[in-house]
């Protein structure tokens, strides 16, 4: 007979209280993601030559350029800075590496495509202007233009607003040997920029200036690319003409050496 008293008998411990279960840790918030460049470059080389007497002119380049940047190329001669230049625009196809202009990979255009890119999508400014001495200036700009395929009127209107926008109001009925050295320049760059180019391509473009005019001249190509909306990619060796873009990459030997962000009025401090 079992004689354990009732009160001997132990007691259920009472039940704690059940934390509710826990939901999915939330998630960071993904920052939304800013414009593709414009161009992109991945591991670029080229040599010229072949076989022992090849020259290395660019040596695994990455290189992105945004959207309505300003990028200052420098470096010594021949360091490879007019090479880059030229596989960017497409000019010359590299020895490897790729090129993408708008997702585009530009070693998949023809040769013929390529050259449509450069007119419709690309502006130019080279060191001494290249413009045609027998065309007036209002000329120079409407023929490319035309070549791409806008009417003559489109084309004239687009050529006379640049020009003026420019500065050379009553000198569309001028040729080039009637124009200052600054001038000309003018005219190259209303004539880059009359196509509404996403990327203009600048190679030493005050190198043939004196000092004061080269500035002025600076100052209306880099101002004029960025109202446009385009990308401004200047070859120079100059670190005052450098010092107006808002980004400068060294190269030295094929390679970028070195590069860095000056300070712009929206950043406030230099990156």
């Amino acid at each position: 007979m079992n004689t354990t008293h009732p009160s001997a008998v132990p007691q259920s411990a009472p039940a704690l209280p059940v934390p509710p279960v826990a939901g999915p840790a939330p998630q960071p918030q993904a920052l939304p993601a800013g414009p593709p460049p414009v161009l992109q470059a991945r591991r670029l080389r080229h040599t010229y030559g072949r076989s022992a007497s090849a020259t290395p002119a660019l040596n695994g380049i990455d290189l992105d350029i945004q959207v309505a940047e300003s990028l200052a190329v420098m470096g010594p001669s021949g360091c490879g800075k007019t090479t880059l230049l030229h596989v960017l625009a497409g000019i010359i196809a590299p020895t490897d590496g790729t090129v993408h202009h708008g997702g585009q990979p530009l070693q998949d255009l023809s040769d013929a495509a390529r050259t449509r890119l450069r007119r419709s999508a690309f502006g130019f400014v080279f060191q001494d202007g290249q413009l045609l001495p027998e065309l007036t200036a209002l000329e120079n700009v409407i023929l490319p233009r035309m070549l791409a395929g806008s009417s003559r009127r489109t084309a004239t209107a687009d050529a006379r607003g640049w020009l003026d926008r420019l500065g050379l109001a009553g000198l569309h009925d001028r040729r080039p040997g009637q124009l200052s050295g600054g001038q000309a320049q003018r005219v190259a760059i209303a004539r880059a920029l009359a196509g509404r180019p996403t990327v203009v391509f600048a190679d030493e473009p005050t190198g043939a200036l004196d000092q004061a005019t080269g500035h002025a001249v600076l100052e209306v190509l880099t101002e004029a690319s960025r109202e446009a909306g385009a990308s401004l990619v200047m070859v120079t060796h100059d670190p005052a003409v450098a010092a107006v873009c808002e980004r400068t990459i060294a190269m030295r030997d094929g390679r970028i050496e070195q590069q860095f962000r000056r300070r712009t009025a929206a950043e406030g401090q230099v990156r």
